[in-house]
């Protein structure tokens, strides 16, 4: 049987927002949730003003509110104030808040870098591939030079994004530099692959000449295009847009357009979520 859980405190009319995590929060115990999932992403920043103030007045909790007001003035740690806001909710067990306790007093052994770095990573599994490219790019400039493996992985992150935007010659460009600091078959594939997008087939037969050692890794290339073709043609994508002009051509003008029209609002949504800063 799952636990209930009694909502404490007012649902808000306005919402806090996060911007990072592009999040809306209505409830103290969507606040707690948050905490719980996302826990590497919460940092000091968390200990604010602006949200003491809003679980007074939005949610009406003002005795959590004066006890927070005085974490806020004392610059306590993000531990010790989450902590409060679990002990007051009461929606988890001990178990789990002292869990996220011990968390979150590790990650403030991290160093900026380090805490950049998950922030990217977690952007980058959210599909919200610009801001983690903004982080990425910053990142490459902090990270020292003798850190061959970390700037490495940067450089292939954000290959990996141009890539996915169909951006294939910056991609390459990307690849090429991570190939250089950490040489590796992967890399050097991803590298390839990027080039063959990119490049006419002249251009990309001359690629091939320029580095006959890969040769394993050119065929291992090829049998990748090959399953992804393959895998392109049984997909349910393809066979919408089968479906879309087999309505064109059938004269179903109507439901043609509509159908479209639900394609055109998914793809946008999507690409809004991938590319909001």
């Amino acid at each position: 049987m799952n636990n209930v859980c009694l909502c404490i405190g007012n649902y808000a009319k306005n919402p806090f927002y996060l911007k990072f995590s592009d999040i809306s929060l209505y409830s103290i115990e969507e606040l707690c949730y948050y905490f719980m999932e996302r826990v590497h992403l919460v940092d000091d920043s968390i200990v604010s003003a602006e949200l003491v103030n809003w679980i007074r007045y939005e949610c009406g909790l003002v005795e959590l509110a004066d006890e927070l007001d005085v974490y806020v003035r004392k610059h306590v740690s993000a531990a010790a104030f989450v902590s409060t806001i679990f002990e007051w909710t009461g929606m988890y067990d001990e178990r789990i808040v002292k869990q996220i306790d011990r968390t979150l007093k590790e990650q403030s052994g991290l160093t900026a870098i380090e805490r950049y770095k998950k922030r990217a990573e977690y952007l980058y599994q959210q599909g919200r591939f610009r801001q983690a490219l903004a982080i990425y790019r910053e990142l490459v400039d902090y990270i020292p030079s003798r850190d061959s493996a970390g700037r490495a992985q940067m450089y292939y992150n954000m290959a990996s994004i141009y890539a996915m935007d169909f951006a294939y010659s910056q991609a390459a460009n990307f690849y090429y530099e991570s190939y250089l600091l950490y040489p590796d078959r992967q890399t050097r594939r991803a590298y390839i692959l990027a080039n063959k997008r990119a490049l006419t087939d002249y251009a990309y037969g001359a690629f091939k000449r320029e580095n006959p050692d890969w040769e394993e890794d050119f065929l291992k290339v090829e049998e990748l295009c090959i399953q992804t073709d393959t895998k392109w043609q049984s997909s349910g994508e393809r066979q919408r847009l089968i479906d879309l002009i087999a309505l064109k051509e059938s004269g179903k003008v109507e439901a043609y357009y509509q159908q479209s029209q639900e394609l055109i609002g998914e793809l946008k949504k999507d690409y809004k979520r991938q590319t909001k800063s």
